[in-house]
């Protein structure tokens, strides 16, 4: 009886139902495999979090080169009027070649873990995304000047506006890639922490100890014990009184 009373003092005092295989063979091949799936699941969490910090990184970056390309724009509208002359056009491409340097540095300043994001570099990287080490593909669009077709680009001779043109558009697809991707990194991810929650809690009732239940079971045996003891005491003062009666 004492034996099993320390057990029961042993399981309380760790909060656990199984501290050894002998407790439950079967819950405790079950309890180390939800244990794995949820360092899984918490591992999983980090990287699709890192994934999405890395694509926020990269949007805000790319923000800043179409506020660079709108400008560029606003100053090509500008010199393709007839009434600039030379010396003005010149002054304007001065800007434009400043803004493109804005852009250039950005694209190649732009890191995460030292990995560059926007040059043209970070193509097909494989990202963690699930508890068993499934992965997704991503590449980032390379917004350098040459990727964009402005390299050269100048108003001092003849331009075209349709080619800032394109280039905002492909920055800007870029972007909406990006947003949808972030997108289908939470639904991963709210997906993931689901999942972890139902395997926490699956793991917590197969190995964690109902204290509340364990105590009131073990108050009920004290009791039991006290009751025992108290009738063999009874048994044994009676005993004792026929004895003195015979004598």
């Amino acid at each position: 009886m004492k034996i099993q009373a320390y057990d029961v003092y042993s399981k309380i005092a760790s909060g656990n139902r199984i501290n050894s295989a002998a407790d439950d063979p079967a819950g405790l091949a079950i309890s180390e495999k939800l244990k794995s799936q949820i360092n899984g699941d918490q591992k999983a969490i980090q990287n699709i979090e890192s994934s999405q910090d890395l694509l926020k990184v990269a949007d805000g970056s790319l923000d800043s080169v179409l506020q660079d390309l709108g400008r560029v724009r606003e100053l090509a509208v500008q010199a393709s009027s007839g009434t600039y002359s030379s010396d003005e056009r010149s002054i304007i491409q001065n800007e434009i070649n400043s803004l493109f340097s804005n852009i250039q540095n950005n694209v190649q300043n732009t890191e995460f873990n030292t990995k560059k994001l926007i040059d043209g570099s970070f193509t097909n990287q494989q990202l963690g995304v699930g508890a068993n080490g499934q992965g997704t593909e991503m590449t980032l669009q390379d917004s350098g000047l040459e990727a964009l077709g402005l390299d050269g680009f100048s108003v001092e001779g003849e331009f075209s506006l349709e080619t800032i043109d394109s280039a905002i558009q492909r920055v800007s697809e870029s972007r909406g890639q990006i947003g949808a991707n972030i997108n289908g990194l939470q639904s991963n991810l709210n997906n993931t922490r689901v999942s972890e929650i139902n395997q926490q809690s699956a793991q917590s009732s197969i190995a964690d100890l109902d204290i509340a239940k364990a105590v009131m079971e073990l108050n009920k045996q004290n009791i039991l014990n006290q009751y025992k003891n108290a009738v063999q005491e009874l048994q044994a003062d009676q005993e004792e009184q026929k004895l003195g009666l015979l004598i």
